[in-house]
């Protein structure tokens, strides 16, 4: 068998100055051509803004879909009209660049959105919208190119799962693995392509928006949310509190240890990292690794507050994002009944709000504040209340991945006692568990629990109370058993201490017995009586079955 082709690359140098990458391979036992062009927004479909390293990577997802067998040629985009008496009807391109800058600066909107929104509208534009609706004019968007963008984007995402699925390894510009698209995605591109020309209609410069209607919808199905028991979310703290770094196990001075090891020693009970001490003591890192090791030093620096980061999730139901944003100026730890703290900023009006703290939490909130300042970390009021490892603000995705952390910890030993594993656990699964514990500890006050947890929209609480409501009227399924046992002891007597169900004492006429006598009358009137006695001790009560299983929660908001 011969080698595989590689392909090859040409370069070239077009009129306006920018590069063309044209892309040479085997497909189909044919040589098969395609262009990446440099210059940003080009139409030819591409996209634009290549170069040659992005170049080299997407030759190798070409043949890695030729590999797989799933390679397409890619179908022209359609052209675009041009009218010399229209030219005052912007593009598409400039329109959504000014949209966006307006969003930015807050003229367009209640209030400016924020970093976030920012760099997902930034995403959804350069990535997918532009490089097929760039050089339209706004009146040139009509219903069948919109059409045509959801069905394009549909079987993009289509045929990238039919190619990861044949084991194809696909990468991005920046060498990241490539994920197809969900519904969901493409619906919210669907949606920013519709925002803006809600806002182009009234600008008046189209007369209506061809991104609304029937065909432009994408069904979604809601997502299966859960929420953990409390023995679950107590296995879940359990295992974050073994992650994080231990404190040093001995405070050892320079004037214990001799030379170079005793300041090392010094500085690790300080609270310093391996990485502070070697630039103070002008050392390699390798050296004060090797003598924290030979000191049986743990390096408190590496504290993370994973403990703290889940044990506030789950007991104050704040969102990651709040974590994140949280200082230490907006705690209240001093006054045992008041301890509160404030969340001054949010994405809805009614997320703005104090938050009461239990006594546990606020346990843990001086229990993580010691650590910090054993570890070096700034405990100033404008520092954050949970820092990463540099003293700055905590990535939501790191506290994703604090969380996932924890769970994976929290089933290794769940499973190693022969329990069930805990079900996908995320930062907003906590909100939702605070929610249901919240819920049963307070006699179902949503009102309360709302406030808590800032929500505007009682959906989201109400779907756990629905659920929780449920759990409660299972109780009922003792009622079904209670009526089963009274016919059964009406028509056999009653039955042994230990029997019951489905089991039938041994004196118990049987169905394969077609001669068995039934019971006489005061058999019946002593078994009526037994179960009128009885009654009252088998009703179902309201209450919650501890031996319940785990459910889930369909969750309408955040």
């Amino acid at each position: 068998m011969g080698r595989p082709a590689i392909g090859t690359i040409e370069t070239r140098t077009l009129a306006d100055g920018t590069r063309a990458y044209r892309l040479a391979f085997q497909a189909d036992g044919q040589r098969q051509r395609e262009v990446l062009h440099e210059r940003p927004g080009c139409a030819c479909g591409c996209g634009g803004g290549w170069d040659e390293r992005a170049a080299r990577t997407e030759l190798g997802n070409i043949q890695a879909r030729v590999r797989a067998g799933v390679w397409r040629p890619h179908d022209p985009p359609p052209t675009a009209l041009t009218d010399a008496a229209a030219t005052a009807v912007p593009s598409f391109h400039a329109y959504a660049s000014g949209w966006l800058q307006a969003k930015i600066d807050g003229t367009l909107g209640a209030k400016p959105i924020d970093a976030n929104t920012r760099a997902d509208y930034r995403w959804r534009l350069t990535r997918h919208l532009l490089p097929f609706f760039a050089t339209y004019r706004l009146d040139e968007i009509d219903r069948k190119l919109c059409l045509a963008f959801k069905a394009h984007k549909l079987r993009e995402a289509a045929e990238l799962r039919e190619a990861i699925a044949a084991g194809a390894d696909l990468r991005d510009q920046r060498g990241r693995r490539l994920v197809p698209l969900s519904a969901s995605s493409v619906r919210k591109l669907i949606d920013l392509l519709a925002t803006i020309l809600d806002d182009a209609v009234e600008d008046e410069h189209i007369d209506r928006n061809p991104a609304r209607g029937k065909r432009m919808r994408i069904r979604v199905p809601k997502p299966s949310r859960t929420f953990l028991e409390m023995d679950e979310l107590v296995a879940l703290v359990d295992a974050a509190a073994g992650q994080d770094a231990p404190l040093p196990t001995a405070r050892i001075t320079a004037a214990s240890a001799p030379g170079t090891r005793g300041r090392v020693a010094a500085l690790a009970a300080a609270g310093r990292r391996a990485s502070e001490i070697a630039a103070e003591l002008g050392l390699a890192k390798a050296t004060v690794s090797y003598h924290l090791k030979h000191l049986n030093l743990a390096a408190p620096g590496e504290y993370v507050g994973r403990r703290a980061v889940i044990e506030i999730l789950g007991r104050s139901g704040v969102r990651a994002s709040e974590l994140c944003d949280m200082r230490l100026r907006d705690l209240r730890l001093h006054d045992p009944d008041g301890a509160r703290f404030r969340i001054p900023d949010a994405k809805t009006e009614a997320g703005i709000r104090e938050v009461q703290m239990s006594p546990d939490l606020v346990e843990a909130f001086v229990e993580h504040l010691d650590r910090l300042r054993r570890a070096g970390r700034p405990v100033d009021p404008d520092a954050y209340a949970v820092p990463n490892l540099n003293g700055e603000r905590m990535s939501r995705q790191r506290v994703g991945q604090i969380v996932g952390d924890g769970a994976h910890e929290a089933t290794r030993r769940h499973t190693a006692r022969g329990l069930p594993p805990l079900p996908n656990v995320t930062p907003h699964t906590l909100r939702r568990t605070y929610i249901s514990i919240a819920l049963l500890a307070n006699n179902f006050d949503v009102k309360w629990v709302m406030s808590q947890v800032g929500h505007a929209d009682s959906n989201m609480t109400l779907d756990v109370y629905a659920q929780l409501e449920q759990r409660v009227q299972r109780a009922h399924g003792t009622g079904f058993d209670r009526l089963m046992r009274r016919a059964r002891e009406q028509l056999y007597g009653a039955l042994p201490e230990g029997l019951g169900g489905g089991v039938l004492p041994p004196n118990c006429p049987s169905t394969a017995d077609p001669g068995a006598q039934t019971l006489n009358e005061p058999a019946r009137a002593d078994a009526k009586k037994r179960a009128g006695s009885r009654e009252e001790d088998d009703m179902a009560r309201p209450g919650l079955e501890p031996g319940t299983p785990r459910f889930s929660v369909v969750c309408s908001t955040s």
